[in-house]
């Protein structure tokens, strides 16, 4: 049985026992930045402030959170990304005219032949920018943590302590040798992150006290990068909830790449059967290094409530059942690379051919110049 056969028998057997396929109730994203909202407050602001302040810093934080949708959806209208993966109809519209090309200010300002009108959207809306375009309020949730110049292994004794450059380093380590016995010296510490401080204290066999500042230090700068990372992962999520199943996941899917986040999480939303574009999307992920055992949600976004359970499919699943259009299955992409496959196939075939024809003439030779020999 040929490839095809086996094609078109996966998907009728596919399509035979589709509802068997099994449902889950899928994890609502604005679920997810809820959640992250609660351990932001438990965490960075619950005791820290006034209650005027523990009010008002979980909405600013939702504010900054939608802002971060809201910019890239600007840096991104659903037209280009209708470009740059396709997914509807085609809208004739191209966001560097709108912002420079067509621009009244653009033009009355500046020389019609100017560069300035060669720019590009997403680029001159870059990342970078719309950091520095935010108040400190919310620019400052971008930077690294800044840890204390000075820690205390006991704050209760206030000796042994070490200096840290914001960076978390040890400039300069006091009275740890004399409160460790000599087992660690000052100027072994020197020049260590506080976190391989604390591992050294652990070889070591030297504990601790539970109120000691080096796990503090240590816990604070982990919060602070673990709502980093949270104020990015929830901009994906109201980034995929905003745009709606193709527009949303695709959006994603380049937020994701840009700022490191996972990739998986765009797919496993973008999965709508009459998507147009959605094998092209499919080899997007893929390429991007994407895994064909991720389960996705088919019909998320035609959900009529967020408990509603829906069909899940696997991206190999969708690989193997899922047209490209209504003409042919496959992508050209996908064409194209099935092409060079046969003909790096074929080629290999022929110089195999080619090797042992070599190989029979060189056999061939060898007798005729043993028998020669037998008869000198």
């Amino acid at each position: 049985m040929g490839l095809k056969e086996e094609l078109i028998k996966f998907r009728t057997k596919f399509n035979e026992n589709i509802e068997d396929v099994s449902k889950k109730t899928p994890i609502n994203l604005d679920d997810k930045v809820d959640e992250f909202i609660d351990w932001y407050f438990n965490n960075m602001v619950k005791g820290k402030y006034t209650d005027i302040g523990e009010y008002n810093f979980p909405r600013k934080m939702r504010d900054l959170i939608e802002k971060i949708a809201v910019w890239y959806e600007l840096r991104y209208p659903s037209y280009e990304i209708n470009k740059l993966m396709p997914g509807s109809g085609q809208e004739q519209i191209n966001v560097n005219d709108v912002m420079f090309r067509n621009n009244p200010y653009v033009n009355e300002l500046l020389d019609e032949n100017t560069d300035t009108k060669e720019l590009d959207w997403d680029e001159f809306y870059n990342t970078n920018v719309f950091i520095k375009s935010l108040p400190w309020e919310e620019r400052c949730y971008f930077s690294n943590p800044i840890y204390n110049d000075v820690v205390y292994l006991n704050p209760n004794s206030r000796t042994a302590h070490l200096h840290l450059t914001k960076n978390g380093f040890v400039e300069m380590a006091e009275d740890v040798t004399g409160y460790t016995y000599y087992e660690i010296k000052d100027e072994e510490l020197t020049g260590l992150n506080v976190r391989d401080v604390v591992k050294l204290f652990h070889e070591k066999g030297i504990e601790l006290p539970n109120n000691n500042e080096l796990d503090n230090v240590i816990e604070s700068a982990d919060n602070w990068i673990y709502q980093k990372e949270g104020i990015l992962d929830c901009a994906m999520y109201r980034i995929i909830e905003r745009g709606g199943n193709r527009f949303g996941p695709r959006r994603a899917f380049l937020f994701a790449k840009e700022f490191g986040r996972n990739i998986d999480i765009p797919m496993m939303y973008a999965v709508d059967r009459s998507d147009p574009g959605l094998r092209l999307f499919i080899n997007e992920y893929i390429k991007a290094g994407g895994s064909k055992d991720l389960e996705c949600y088919v019909g998320y976004f035609s959900r009529t409530s967020k408990k509603e359970k829906v069909d899940t499919i696997s991206v190999q699943d969708l690989i193997l059942t899922q047209n490209n259009d209504a003409a042919t299955f496959y992508t050209p992409e996908e064409d194209d690379l099935h092409k060079k496959f046969i003909n790096s196939i074929a080629s290999q075939v022929d110089s195999d051919v080619v090797k042992q024809e070599e190989v029979k003439k060189i056999r061939l030779e060898r007798k005729l110049e043993r028998s020669r020999n037998r008869r000198q």
